[in-house]
């Protein structure tokens, strides 16, 4: 009895120690951190970043990578590029820990769906990735040189988190745009660099789209006053406009605001198939800097909140043209239209109507906190 009951235990647990079928060895595959394509002709060219390991072996302690290497080839589609990156190392690449992907403007204005279809259909594809649009191409953002600790992958990693986090910015994955793009009625933005003469990357914007094609940006203040409209702001998002110009002192004129709290209402009108918008918003502000002063008069307050409601809404004004001059609905009007009015929206082709559709906005702020000395 006791010699079956041993065998049944022997035979239990080397199904359960059996081992994984598909492990892949760290040794065998060389990570890739971040990747860029471009369009060439009428060919993409992939671009991959990956750190060099240090010098010693495998008796040493292990130590940071001592830098990045560039590999680049062009293929007749983004997977066949990879492919012949393969080619030319003698490990497997192995881009399930990718946190970038970065797209040349040129290519991302033919569409980036195409680019990405691989790692959709990959089950280990790094759906995590943020995405990003370079203003020159994808090689030179990956050219960039990084801090001495940092790889090119930390160093985005890090710079599109602090623009996120600073009011800049809104951040969007691989996989958070899938579902965007094959949905009808909303399009999304993505941030947008440029590669400066120093090597460089700086934020300078949102990169907007119409489906899956790039189709115009929106600048700084413009992206602040977009994470606004969409309700999604972060932490932080500072905001500066000039409000009078009776002072020498040209910093005198200037005010510089903190957006604390946001509260939005989207409504949506149709009279007779006639579709009109109207996007409502309070927000709380805190006043950072005002060299006039006097805010501990309630009629200084006053006087200062008009002008700041007043530049807000003419940035917002401006934001929305901008928007539908590109056709980039990002913030989802066709999808209200489409669940709250469907009989109307069946009867329309949303991507011909929006840029015609009237959008009215109208903010109402309020400064709640004007600083200490006050």
């Amino acid at each position: 009895m006791m010699h079956r009951f041993l065998l049944i235990w022997v035979a239990t647990l080397t199904t359960i120690l059996s081992g994984c079928w598909d492990q892949r060895l760290l040794k065998d595959n060389s990570l890739i951190l971040a990747i860029g394509y471009d369009q060439v002709d009428d060919k993409i060219m992939a671009t991959i970043s990956h750190p060099l390991a240090s010098a010693g072996g495998p008796s040493k302690s292990p130590s940071p990578p001592s830098g990045s290497e560039l590999l680049s080839s062009i293929g007749n589609t983004a997977r066949n590029a990879e492919v012949r990156i393969e080619r030319k190392v003698p490990e497997k690449f192995d881009v399930s820990k990718v946190k970038v992907v970065l797209l040349g403007r040129e290519l991302a204005s033919q569409g980036v769906f195409s680019i990405l279809d691989s790692t959709y259909r990959d089950l280990r594809g790094p759906l995590n990735a943020k995405v990003v649009i370079v203003k020159e191409n994808a090689k030179d953002g990956l050219s960039i040189k990084a801090h001495e600790s940092m790889t090119v992958s930390d160093y985005y990693s890090e710079l599109l988190h602090t623009s996120e986090q600073g009011g800049i910015t809104q951040n969007a994955n691989v996989k958070t745009i899938c579902p965007i793009i094959l949905s009808e009625g909303k399009d999304f933005v993505v941030p947008y660099l440029t590669v400066g003469q120093k090597d460089k990357a700086k934020v300078i914007g949102l990169a907007m789209f119409d489906d899956d094609k790039f189709s115009g940006t929106l600048g700084l203040k413009e992206s602040s006053m977009y994470l606004i409209l969409s309700d999604n702001v972060k932490k932080t998002l500072p905001l500066n406009f000039k409000v009078g110009n009776k002072y020498k002192k040209n910093d005198k004129n200037f005010v510089s605001i903190q957006v604390l709290k946001i509260k939005r209402k989207i409504k949506i009108d149709d009279t007779d198939g006639n579709i009109k918008a109207k996007v409502k918003i309070d927000v709380k502000l805190s006043i950072e800097e005002y060299p006039e002063d006097h805010l501990y008069e309630k009629k200084q307050i006053n006087q200062l909140n008009k002008k700041i409601q007043k530049h807000l809404n003419k940035l917002a004004d401006s934001t929305i043209k901008k928007m539908q001059k590109a056709n980039s609905d990002a913030l989802g009007i066709g999808q209200r239209v489409k669940a709250y009015h469907h009989e109307t929206w069946k009867t329309m082709d949303w991507k011909k109507v929006y840029s015609e559709v009237p959008i009215e906005v109208e903010i109402n702020s309020e400064i709640i906190q004007h600083g200490i000395i006050n």
